[in-house]
């Protein structure tokens, strides 16, 4: 069976949801899932009400590494890709890459992990529990095989992976 990548990001915000200072960072975030929904190469993410704060794959589970609470300051992503590429494409260009140059102004800056992959089989939905357990052993090893970022990427065999930046480009362009 063929794997897919499941990617979180997670964030803490300098000021709780809907605090001015963050308010660009929430007037984006509907241009940016319309932007990773129709990348070529997206599969599927958890969808989240701007109302409740609710997840449609259950709730967010914060990495110990991030303090485990989960607050009005946090902000995260549980999506699952075809490829490294098709996920990177959607996070370094276009409305995410643009909201990732703004990022100092809205987020919190730790120096901890702000995202995480790994492979799962093709129709597995990833969990938030899952995510967190992964972010927590990313911080704690490094990039192995079962938690790594895009720059310390792995193929689905375990392999260490270098993405292929010139199909990154394509793909974020061919998109436009």
């Amino acid at each position: 069976m063929a794997k897919q990548l499941a990617f979180m990001t997670f964030g803490r915000l300098l000021e709780p949801f809907g605090h001015t200072t963050v308010q660009g960072f929430v007037d984006r975030v509907p241009t940016v899932y319309a932007a990773a929904d129709s990348l070529p190469g997206f599969v599927a993410r958890s969808e989240r009400s701007l109302d409740d704060y609710s997840h449609s794959w259950g709730p967010i589970v914060a990495p110990q590494c991030w303090g485990g609470e989960v607050d009005s300051h946090v902000a995260s992503t549980l999506s699952v890709w075809e490829s490294l590429e098709s996920v990177a494409a959607f996070a370094y260009h276009g409305a995410h890459g643009e909201a990732m140059k703004l990022r100092k102004e809205w987020f919190q800056q730790p120096g901890l992990p702000e995202q995480v992959a790994w492979w799962i089989e093709e129709g597995e939905a990833p969990t938030w529990q899952e995510a967190a357990i992964r972010m927590d052993r990313l911080h704690d090893h490094g990039p192995t095989p079962e938690a790594f970022n895009l720059k310390q990427a792995f193929d689905s065999e375990g392999k260490p992976y270098r993405l292929d930046n010139t199909a990154v480009r394509d793909i974020a362009q061919n998109h436009k």
